[in-house]
């Protein structure tokens, strides 16, 4: 529990200083992760995405860079995005009595959907993030879920 308690406020530190800029998002996923997230965009197509939730009953924690293309769809508050970034992935395993840390690292790759709606700056997405893993081992794992954020 300290672990996760030290884990969320570190995660708040580097948010925090991200929220004294514009284009800030701040919010939750629910699915693989499941836990909180924060979006800051850089520029109108440019945003780091990093999260830190459960996945397995274990910390999981990622950032990615994501590339929004506009104008995909008819409806312009939709926008698809398209990404690339790392994931840590603190996994305990029990083993009759055996208590086994491994700690895994995986390269994601968001592929997802945002609306934000125009009149609150709060934005929904769905995203689905096939992720490598490349650390201890090679596996291959679908994450990904639904979210939303409020802009700051």
């Amino acid at each position: 529990m300290q672990k996760l308690l030290l884990h969320l406020s570190l995660f708040f530190i580097f948010s925090s200083s991200l929220f004294a800029a514009h284009n800030f998002g701040a919010g939750f996923i629910l699915g693989d992760p499941s836990g909180i997230t924060a979006k800051f965009f850089m520029a109108q197509s440019d945003a780091i995405d990093i999260g830190l939730g459960e996945s397995a009953d274990d910390l999981y924690i990622y950032a990615d860079y994501l590339r929004h293309f506009h104008g995909v769809f008819p409806i312009s508050e939709l926008v698809f995005y398209l990404g690339v970034g790392a994931g840590f992935h603190d996994w305990e395993k029990d083993n009759k009595n055996d208590h086994e840390d491994e700690n895994r690292i995986d390269v994601r790759i968001p592929v997802g959907l945002e609306y934000t709606f125009v009149k609150v700056p709060v934005g929904i997405f769905l995203e689905l993030v096939p992720a490598l893993r490349i650390i201890p081992d090679v596996d291959f794992e679908i994450r990904g879920g639904l979210g939303a954020r409020y802009y700051f």
